[in-house]
């Protein structure tokens, strides 16, 4: 166990002064120091006259280091963004989803992974969730991500026992899938929600109750998840519910709480707030956000454009963990503008599950100039009528336009027993601005 593992486990009111500004330069001299390593930062450094010692206060490292955008990832040879060489060290090799276009290379070190699982591992949440007699399920994409992986390696770091069974592939299609956590019998499982309410459908069209399996916790990771959808999946397992979104080229830059607020880990993570002109923007009100992981190794990462908006708080989290808090909302390219107000399609999830606890596996909300359609999947037929009344409300509410809200038993939108590829069907389609604009997706 590191010192640093250490002190988090044992003394965890010491993460409150890890943001001291003489630890953050000394994490930035640092990350300056690794890119330098690198083919694409060493000359780009070198262009802005940047080096490792010029970086004496934040504000330097804000002012002199220029952003790094996918675009310029994407040109680059994998290797020129290596800052190890190969054969010193175990490398892994992964790419992003390509969810918005063509995949980013990813690397990181075994060394890294194990070091920053080990930090992991010493929060409350994992500490108190994972156990050695948990029997751990995970679905999450074994294939071209590092998530498969880096789940594998966290939860064996814990002692757990692991059921690989990944995702969107041949050997386990989603009955398989289902069949397997039947028989195997997990106490945690972990899965992007659509994959677990597929799960959860197969597993009832078999006569199968999904909360007489035993799952405790669900960790919901690989897709957005609004909480109060996550709360709806708890009632379909009648298990707690944790969400996981991180992106491969930075890894997590939020861990949740007991409460599932995302946390930012200020200890291993450098995070800037602008707003979308590149000014600075203040806790509580939405931002993109500048990120440089400040743990990698392999694959250093510098001012990196996430493309998220958050919000960040810095009141105290009722969890007591004294680290920011921060909702992602989502893709700043995915913001809806209708009827005066901008609602981002995260938003538009939470209000749907808010007002009706659907147990299906697809909905698709249309934003028309008019008004807005909802069609969602739920199983009880019974439900459907008082279910569409409250889902008109409350999203009439929120978007300030009529709506009308089609309940549909499960399958209709979308055939949960396939293998599904990454986006089979948009969740959120904008047609405001005259286009059929998909803006949400997973």
């Amino acid at each position: 166990m590191s010192f640093q593992s250490w002190v988090l486990r044992n003394f965890p009111g010491v993460l409150a002064r890890v943001d001291s500004p003489r630890n953050q330069v000394k994490q930035l001299r640092t990350a300056v120091g690794r890119a330098q390593n690198t083919a694409f930062y060493r000359k780009r450094l070198k262009e802005a006259g940047v080096t490792r010692s010029s970086i004496r206060t934040a504000h330097d490292f804000t002012s002199k280091v220029p952003v790094t955008t996918r675009e310029e990832l994407l040109e680059q040879d994998p290797y020129d963004l290596l800052a190890i060489e190969p054969g010193t060290e175990t490398l892994l090799y992964g790419q992003t989803s390509g969810s918005t276009g063509n995949p980013v290379p990813v690397w990181a070190s075994l060394s890294e992974m194990q070091d920053g699982i080990e930090l992991a591992l010493a929060l409350p949440v994992f500490r108190n969730n994972l156990r050695p007699s948990d029997r751990v399920a995970l679905c999450y994409p074994y294939t071209r991500t590092l998530a498969g992986r880096s789940a594998d390696l966290l939860n064996l770091m814990a002692g757990c026992t692991v059921i690989p069974i990944g995702t969107r592939n041949n050997m386990y299609p989603p009955e398989m899938a289902a069949a397997t956590i039947a028989r195997l019998r997990p106490t945690i499982l972990g899965a992007a929600a659509t994959d677990a309410f597929a799960y959860a459908n197969i597993l009832r069209d078999q006569g199968i109750d999904p909360q007489s399996l035993g799952i405790r916790l669900v960790v919901s990771g690989a897709e957005p998840c609004a909480p109060a959808r996550a709360k709806a999946l708890g009632r379909v397992y009648d298990a707690k519910v944790l969400s996981l979104l991180g992106q491969n080229e930075i890894g997590f830059p939020g861990i949740p709480c007991e409460l599932n607020h995302m946390h930012v880990p200020q200890f291993m993570m450098f995070t800037e707030l602008v707003h979308p002109d590149g000014s600075p923007a203040q806790p509580g009100e939405r931002a993109n956000t500048i990120v440089t992981p400040t743990f990698k190794r392999a694959q250093p990462l510098l001012r990196y454009v996430t493309g998220d908006t958050v919000i960040w708080h810095t009141e105290p989290c009722e969890c007591g963990l004294p680290l920011p808090r921060m909702e992602i909302l989502g893709r700043a390219h995915t913001l809806i503008e209708t009827n005066g107000r901008s609602i981002f399609p995260i938003e538009l999830e939470d209000a749907l599950y808010s007002a009706a606890s659907l147990d299906g596996v697809w909905y698709q909300i249309r934003v028309r100039a008019d008004d807005v359609l909802v069609r969602a999947e739920h199983r009880d037929q019974k439900d459907y009528e008082a279910m569409a009344a409250s889902i008109e409300k409350v999203l009439g509410d929120l978007t300030g336009k009529p709506v009308r809200a089609e309940l549909i038993a499960p399958g209709s939108l979308y055939d949960y027993r396939e293998i599904r590829p990454g986006k089979p069907l948009s969740r959120v389609v904008d047609e405001v601005a005259g286009r059929d604009e998909v803006v949400e997706g997973m």
